[in-house]
């Protein structure tokens, strides 16, 4: 009778084992950052610029390269990153739209923009059976125009909280949405458009 109840016991503990290596494996070790700039009713792709020029930078200044973290109560953060440095997902996003909008990227441009990614993180406290999260996108943009400096900082900030847990593929979706707005607020920005000569 011990025998059983020791095989069973055994059976049981090595299901469990195997059942939680599998979710493991199967938890994605980074979030695809995609942003949509078609979503934004066609005034980002309206032609600004007519017959100018300008180089682009981007500088990435977060001290740590995830986007998503997952914090929970004695244990270690699940962190994730982007399936490609955010640095060149942005620069090539906006590279793209201001292209549309007419600006012709180039290197030996007088007109230089430099984007400085400050923030871009969506941060989850997970409680036992609720979570909350805070998220906060931040770039700067300096834009020289040979003769003058225009900088402008564009920010996304916002919370949120919910039952159970957070789910991965909400925290991405969300992600992707505050990037496109924060980069529509660049692309659609008069500030720079009239900045650049």
């Amino acid at each position: 009778m011990n025998k059983i109840i020791n095989y069973k016991i055994k059976t049981l503990a090595v299901i469990s084992l195997l059942t939680l290596v599998s979710a493991c494996a199967n938890k994605p070790s980074h979030v695809v950052i995609s942003p949509d700039l078609t979503i934004t009713n066609g005034t980002v792709t309206q032609a600004k610029y007519q017959n100018q020029q300008a180089s682009m930078t981007i500088t990435d200044l977060r001290g740590a390269q995830h986007v998503v973290q997952i914090i929970r109560a004695d244990e270690a953060a699940e962190l994730y990153s982007s399936q490609a440095p955010l640095k060149q997902i942005i620069e090539k996003t906006l590279i793209s739209e201001f292209k549309k909008q007419g600006l012709d990227i180039n290197a030996q441009a007088n007109n230089a923009i430099e984007v400085i990614i400050d923030s871009a993180l969506i941060s989850v406290q997970q409680e036992m059976m609720q979570y909350q999260v805070n998220n906060e996108l931040v770039i700067r943009v300096r834009v020289n125009n040979g003769t003058q400096t225009l900088s402008n900082t564009f920010k996304v900030r916002g919370t949120s909280e919910g039952p159970l847990s957070a789910d991965i593929a909400v925290l991405e979706r969300d992600f992707n949405q505050q990037l496109t707005q924060l980069l529509a607020q660049v692309l659609n920005n008069a500030e720079i458009q009239h900045f650049i000569k």
